[in-house]
């Protein structure tokens, strides 16, 4: 039936350290509503009533087909009216169910206890993906989308167990967020196979900003894993050097040419582009003009240098509202 949804509400859901969500996207319209899209409360790992989920998600689908959402939902970019298959299967996943990293941005989420945070102890994941395979409740692996937030994957005890398992089981859309400061031959074996799509964020063009924003000294590790990864993909966007622009940290020119600079020095085809999240919940729906050429001035020079350039729904938002 065509109407009006999103590939979350059909087919998705979010794994976080205490619920599930229908996605990870809520707080888009406010964080007053992100809440509207939990599906299970105090989810801590284990077994899964499928039936239960299927049924909220049949009630969120037969409100779409009446033109009804969620306030959440509304004006969610990630709406698109099609046809829709209207089998229950999950083959869209946002894995942010712990919270560990090797890194310690000054923007993280994490950053008001990052003691805590780093000792929380997160629910084994692995399994739970192996058993929704077994009872056949992971269909069309081919259209998948895997999306790996939280922390830092790479140091999650089962991580290259579960990349085999998504690989073995023909997921083909694998997307990683990781500081870049661990090597992994798992990834670089998804970006040969062309199913990985890795993003590392640097924010910086330079030392001296990196350590300020990331607060460990690993920049120029970062920069040559990110090397080593370049050349390892079998297709030029599948690695992404991200760029988060942080007002009054890293939105000057200066900056963002030296990070232009780093990106073609080390053999990158492709970047991302958003805005700090904080900054972005405090200033939206009204953005400052700075903020907005600066955007636009990035995908102009990725244009220019022959780069593949993806814009986060944060940055999409703000040349939104500019135009």
């Amino acid at each position: 039936m065509r109407y009006r949804s999103c590939q979350w509400v059909n087919r998705g859901i979010e794994f976080r350290t205490d619920n599930l969500r229908l996605c990870c996207y809520g707080y888009l319209q406010g964080r007053e509503t992100e809440y509207q899209t939990t599906i299970l409360e105090n989810y801590h790992g284990g077994d899964i009533d499928w039936n239960e989920i299927f049924k909220i998600k049949d009630k969120l689908k037969s409100e779409h087909k009446k033109g009804v959402y969620l306030d959440a939902c509304k004006d969610c970019i990630y709406l698109q009216e099609k046809d829709w298959d209207e089998e229950n299967y999950i083959n869209h996943f946002t894995l942010n169910h712990w919270t560990r990293c090797n890194c310690n941005c000054t923007y993280c989420y994490t950053k008001d206890d990052k003691k805590a945070f780093n000792s929380f102890k997160e629910y084994p994941i692995y399994p739970i993906m192996k058993d929704m395979f077994k009872k056949g409740i992971i269909k069309k692996p081919e259209e998948s989308c895997i999306i790996f937030g939280g922390g830092e994957p790479v140091i999650l005890k089962d991580f290259d167990k579960l990349i085999n398992l998504f690989l073995d089981n023909g997921c083909k859309n694998i997307r990683i967020n990781s500081s870049g400061i661990k090597y992994s031959k798992s990834i670089e074996k998804g970006l040969k196979l062309g199913a990985i799509s890795l993003v590392i964020s640097t924010d910086s063009g330079c030392r001296e900003t990196y350590e300020k924003i990331k607060r460990v000294k690993c920049y120029k590790k970062v920069w040559e894993n990110i090397r080593k990864y370049a050349k390892a993909q079998n297709k030029d966007n599948l690695l992404k050097v991200k760029f988060i622009l942080y007002p009054d940290v890293n939105d000057n020119y200066e900056e963002i040419d030296k990070w232009f600079s780093e990106v073609i020095k080390n053999g990158v085809k492709a970047v991302s582009l958003s805005v700090e999240q904080d900054w972005y919940n405090t200033h939206q729906p009204k953005f400052t003009p700075e903020i907005y050429e600066q955007i636009a001035y990035m995908e102009k020079r990725a244009k220019e240098l022959n780069l593949d350039m993806e814009i986060y729904c944060e940055a999409l938002a703000v040349l939104r509202e500019n135009h």
